[in-house]
């Protein structure tokens, strides 16, 4: 029943890690309802609903994400937990002793998250692994081998596209991922290489961002804000 929840909350959830122990946080929901009531969650009796204790990366994801798993396991007592989204939130928790079922979290990367390995299962030979693509498995893999966290399924920020590119070859725009492999294939036979990139790296987004934006931030006023960024002010 475990790795059933984790299948359908990995369809929606940017990056999750599950513990192998169960915490006992006072809670903001139960059972996908925002109510807004403190409860605290315990462990199950026999007969009772199992318990499984969920924190999103903020509370916008309780929208649609909440009512949903309620309604797919209506034999599972979910609480749904809003924390904050960096993994120094979930330190903190694991710290007091309080590390829940289910951690989601967008801003990530393994090496951020490595002293929480010990806490978190290793779901490298489970079956909801083989559901994602090997690359994205594999870019989440620790030097043991373990996979502890489950990347994203289909949340897209924005696309930039060069429409002219796109026309001057006759290439439609895609509409989705066949689509968008064809357009690439299409640009490599004319000798345009796409760019590809692992994201093993959680600035790897940002780099992207600047090599398209290399004239901006040549000018006087872009060289400005990179240094004021670079010093995190």
């Amino acid at each position: 029943m475990f790795k059933k929840i984790l299948a359908a909350a990995a369809a929606l959830v940017m990056i999750m890690g599950i513990t192998g122990c169960t915490a006992k946080p006072d809670v903001e929901s139960g059972n996908g309802n925002e109510s807004g009531n403190q409860q605290t969650v315990e462990p199950a009796k026999k007969d009772e609903k199992v318990q499984v204790t969920m924190y999103l990366w903020d509370k916008s994801m309780s929208k649609k994400l909440t009512p949903w798993l309620a309604e797919q396991f209506p034999d599972i007592d979910i609480a749904f937990v809003t924390g904050y989204n960096t993994m120094a939130y979930y330190s903190d928790l694991n710290d007091r002793g309080e590390m829940p079922d289910i951690i989601t979290c967008r801003r990530f990367s393994i090496n951020d998250a490595s002293h929480l390995s010990d806490k978190l299962m290793d779901m490298s030979e489970t079956e909801i692994v083989g559901t994602f693509y090997s690359s994205y498995i594999e870019n989440n893999r620790e030097t043991d081998g373990a996979i502890r966290w489950l990347p994203m399924c289909a949340e897209i920020d924005g696309y930039i596209a060069n429409v002219d590119l796109f026309e001057e070859n006759n290439i439609p725009l895609p509409t989705n991922y066949a689509e968008f492999i064809d357009a690439l294939n299409r640009f490599e036979e004319l000798g345009i290489k796409s760019f590809t990139t692992d994201f093993h790296s959680d600035y790897t987004c940002l780099e992207t961002m600047q090599g398209c934006a290399i004239p901006e931030l040549m000018s006087l006023e872009g060289s400005m804000w990179r240094m004021q960024y670079e010093s995190e002010t």
